[in-house]
């Protein structure tokens, strides 16, 4: 099971983007189930709408969110997660926004490893980063 993060969709989906290639290549072995089930959550696709809709425009932003609902999970950070993971962006050390804080904690909730992100501040955690 893989958690799928912010900078992986708006790569893929933007092809100014310096990493659109390696998000191209990474998608596919994702969608062919190489690391298993894949999801994101609400906070992330909060993120991915906010970002299209300044960089793309509103028409991409409702594209690409509508296809991020039609073909994963999108779990929602409710207050306990919400709280642990602020309780982690407190006590880190690491550059980590509160956003991805939730990415660790709802990776450890649902026990899954593996992140796909091409946020290098992640390597420094415990998860198995995927880029």
């Amino acid at each position: 099971m893989i958690f799928i993060d912010a900078n992986i969709f708006l790569a893929y989906d933007n092809i100014n983007d310096v990493h659109h290639q390696r998000a191209l290549k990474l998608w596919q072995k994702i969608e062919d189930g190489k690391y298993g089930e894949y999801f994101t959550s609400d906070y992330v696709l909060n993120e991915i709408i906010g970002v299209t809709l300044r960089k793309l425009g509103k028409e991409r932003a409702v594209i690409l969110g509508t296809h991020i609902f039609n073909s994963m999970l999108v779990l929602n950070i409710d207050d306990h997660i919400l709280r642990k993971s602020f309780r982690m962006f407190s006590q880190t050390e690491l550059s980590l926004s509160l956003v991805d804080c939730t990415n660790l904690a709802v990776l450890d909730m649902v026990g899954a490893g593996m992140l796909a992100t091409f946020d290098k501040e992640f390597e420094k955690t415990e998860v198995d980063v995927v880029s």
